[in-house]
């Protein structure tokens, strides 16, 4: 159980702030003043982006790979610690980063084809954003084995969803 707190804390622990410290750029005032992937590759272009979405998806893989019969939970506590640190509850991230994290830990495969299908959709919308928010289902999609699973996996999809519509209206 100790494993669901840990993936708060870990989850407060933001690409994007690592970011800011290696680059002097702190992303929570340029830019869309988000610290997430997406206005690193504003600020700092490919290498910036790789390296907050990296370290997201990281830290949830990681933290994944410990939490054995709670991954469910210790999911949510992830997504809930990169949305709302500790530190300081509105400076985080949207999510997404957290969200691959999640499907690559629960399954490499559904990672894989949900990015070629983002990939495919970007080339053919030229829109990331709403696509990677159309790409939030496949969570749940992937968890269908178990009702559980599912509820939990909707819970981080409305989580997620929320935010960003949220952060829309702002």
């Amino acid at each position: 159980m100790w494993i669901i707190i840990i993936g708060y804390l870990v989850g407060s622990l933001l690409g994007g702030r690592l970011y800011g410290v290696l680059s002097g750029h702190d992303l929570a005032t340029t830019g869309s003043k988000n610290t997430g992937a997406r206005n690193a590759h504003r600020i700092g272009g490919v290498k910036a982006f790789l390296i907050v979405y990296g370290f997201d998806v990281l830290k949830t893989i990681l933290v994944l790979q410990m939490s054995g019969p709670y991954f469910w939970e210790t999911a949510f506590a992830l997504t809930l610690g990169h949305i709302y640190p500790f530190w300081r509850i509105r400076a985080g991230g949207k999510g997404y980063a957290v969200f691959s994290g999640i499907i690559w830990a629960y399954d490499p495969w559904w990672f894989i084809g949900g990015l070629a299908i983002l990939l495919l959709f970007i080339k053919l919308t030229g829109n990331s954003r709403e696509t990677g928010l159309v790409m939030l289902i496949l969570l749940p999609l992937a968890a269908l084995w178990d009702v559980e699973n599912v509820i939990w996996a909707t819970l981080i999809t409305i989580l997620i969803i929320y935010h960003h519509v949220k952060e829309e209206k702002a």
